[in-house]
């Protein structure tokens, strides 16, 4: 998907609007749209990731937002394959301490409280996924993967 085609299709809806009310008002539509595509391109995005999280917190399959360049992939996390034992209490022996903003610890309790899981295991599973993402994907292009937050 092109973020460009759907921008253009925006543009497009505003500059029939402005049609409908004359020249001078087809001219600031004309230009309302330029000046708001930054802004739509962004809150386009913000919805993705949070498409893409609400769907990661409800599926075993985890999915990434890929953008490379105005082109938009959505990808599956492949688990690794093979007999890997479920972990046990004892696993979990490493410690790992993090300085947190409030709102994005109150965001994490958030998430973990939607899935009904604890803080601790939310962050974990959470990181499992991120660490077990398709190797064959990391190829010579570097693609920038849009993360963030979201609220189920």
């Amino acid at each position: 998907m092109l973020i460009l085609e759907l921008l253009a299709g925006i543009r497009e809806d505003f500059s029939a609007l402005g049609q409908l009310g004359g020249p001078e008002t087809a001219s600031i539509a004309e230009r309302l749209s330029a000046a708001i595509e930054p802004s739509l391109r962004a809150h386009f995005l913000e919805a993705m990731d949070h498409v893409i999280q609400e769907f990661n917190l409800q599926d075993s399959v985890a999915l990434t937002l890929n953008l490379e360049g105005d082109q938009i992939r959505m990808n599956r996390v492949v688990a690794v394959e093979g007999n890997v034992a479920a972990p046990t209490p004892s696993d979990y022996s490493a410690r790992i301490a993090l300085r947190l903003s409030d709102g994005l610890k109150e965001d994490i309790e958030h998430l973990a409280t939607d899935v009904g899981s604890s803080v601790n295991s939310w962050i974990v599973r959470t990181l499992e996924r991120s660490v077990r993402s398709d190797p064959t994907e990391s190829g010579s292009h570097n693609p920038r993967q849009l993360r963030g937050k979201g609220r189920a």
